[in-house]
């Protein structure tokens, strides 16, 4: 009896001492006065508390998720899901992604945030995303094999075998299935963190290192009273928490955080914070606007909504330029879609068509456009804000561009804007300067037709 006391001590104290003394501290704190924090799922909770019934099986499962990363522990919740709550796979990331997002985007943002109404497109994502990628895989190499209409038609029966087996309730995937998914889903495993850590040790003690892993939302602007107004005490009018965190995933550790370095490099007091740079609805409606609040900023992510509600829009990496008439930027550029389901299009290296601006030239394109080439480019904005094309969707109507990463400025340089005409067909635009990853859109959706251009709306 004594030797398994002694046993059990030393195996504690082992425990104790993969963490710091505030992390210590913390892990002591919250499981002595365990319960439901805000925001969590009620059934999620309920699966996790029998791993935590005594501090020694606390720390130990707080170090296997936190400190290990051992995908077999989310298993053994999950079985636990499966067994006492009849829980599809479904239903299990739902619980997740419900709970993880606003801990996510609460600890970095600054922004409260509990709405979780809008979560079913990142459930979709983070279910489908092994997947996708996997038959994505498959369809590169397809042709060399099978013709083109067996292709299809095994996708759809994968694709429909797929669906079924995430959605049976009680579950039916095996240990290998689930950890094969997970292995492929470093989104979800990074929830799953976010969701443990706050239970059982609350905020991150690194904000810096938690944004590069993804379980901190970057730092975002605050609102002024104009703002505040304008958008309704949210961070953005366009895209929500989900959608953030979805387009976060793509953006180098640059554009979520700073180390010391880069912050002493760049005579910065705080760490990086996305900023917006443009609105429609605050900054009106004029190309000049526009372009000036855009040029020589730095990385930019421009977000657009049209007409018909669908959401779109590219991420620039390299900074806007006022006197480069040619094509420009890197591979990092992307171009996204939040509409229906979430789609991000990587950039190809076929041709160095990234992004390109233009105004005030008789004898070239006069726009913004981003991929592809003229009169096929995935995203073009004419400069007169009337006309446009998207593989994305149709012409637009709103606008933002947040910035993400300002770009090291020459004291000396020459940020003058240039002229422009009216966008009396824009309703609403942001542009969140924002570094991203690489993507390029090859298959956004069709190309719109002239039926697509709508008048604007009023109001």
């Amino acid at each position: 009896m004594g030797n398994q006391q002694s046993h059990s001590k030393d195996k504690t104290s082992q425990l104790w001492s993969a963490w710091t003394p505030t992390e210590r501290t913390e892990l002591q704190a919250r499981f002595d006065s365990l319960n439901q924090p805000p925001h969590f799922s009620t059934d999620l909770y309920h699966c996790i508390l029998p791993n935590l019934k005594d501090i020694s099986q606390y720390l130990e499962f707080a170090k296997q998720v936190l400190k290990s990363k051992d995908t077999r522990i989310i298993y053994t919740v999950f079985q636990y899901a499966v067994e006492k709550k009849q829980a599809s796979l479904e239903t299990f990331v739902s619980w997740v992604v419900k709970t993880a997002i606003p801990i996510w985007f609460e600890n970095g943002s600054g922004y409260s945030w509990s709405d979780t109404d809008s979560s079913t497109l990142l459930e979709e994502y983070i279910l489908n995303y092994a997947h996708e990628q996997d038959k994505q895989k498959k369809d590169d190499m397809a042709w060399l094999y099978e013709d083109s209409k067996s292709k299809d038609d095994n996708k759809n029966i994968v694709q429909d075998e797929w669906k079924e087996k995430v959605s049976q309730s009680p579950s039916k995937l095996t240990e290998t299935e689930f950890i094969d998914w997970i292995k492929n889903t470093p989104a979800f495993i990074g929830l799953f963190q976010v969701a443990i850590q706050f239970m059982v040790m609350g905020k991150p003690e690194d904000l810096h290192k938690s944004r590069l892993d993804h379980t901190s939302s970057p730092q975002i602007q605050k609102h002024n009273k104009e703002t505040k107004r304008l958008f309704d005490n949210k961070f953005s009018s366009l895209i929500n928490p989900f959608d953030y965190y979805m387009l976060t995933l793509y953006l180098p550790h640059n554009a979520l955080s700073w180390t010391d370095y880069e912050r002493t490099q760049r005579g910065a007091d705080q760490d990086v914070q996305h900023d917006l740079l443009f609105s429609s609805r605050r900054d009106g409606m004029s190309w000049q606007n526009f372009a000036n609040r855009m040029v020589g900023q730095g990385a930019t992510l421009t977000i657009i909504k049209a007409k018909d509600g669908s959401l779109f829009g590219a991420y620039a990496d390299e900074a806007w330029e006022y006197a480069n008439t040619d094509w420009y930027g890197n591979s990092s550029n992307f171009l996204f879609r939040i509409k229906d389901k979430y789609g991000a299009w990587l950039a190809t290296n076929a041709n160095n068509h990234y992004q390109y601006l233009c105004w005030g030239k008789k004898s070239l394109p006069n726009g913004f456009a981003m991929g592809g080439q003229f009169e096929y480019a995935g995203l073009w904005i004419d400069s007169d804000f009337i006309h446009g094309h998207s593989r994305a969707g149709p012409l637009c109507t709103t606008y933002s561009i947040w910035l993400v990463r300002p770009l090291q400025k020459d004291p000396d340089a020459d940020e003058t804007g240039g002229k422009g005409g009216v966008l009396s067909h824009a309703e609403d635009m942001e542009f969140m300067e924002m570094a991203g990853k690489k993507m390029y859109s090859k298959d956004l959706g069709p190309e719109p037709t002239n039926s697509d251009q709508e008048e604007e709306e009023q109001g």
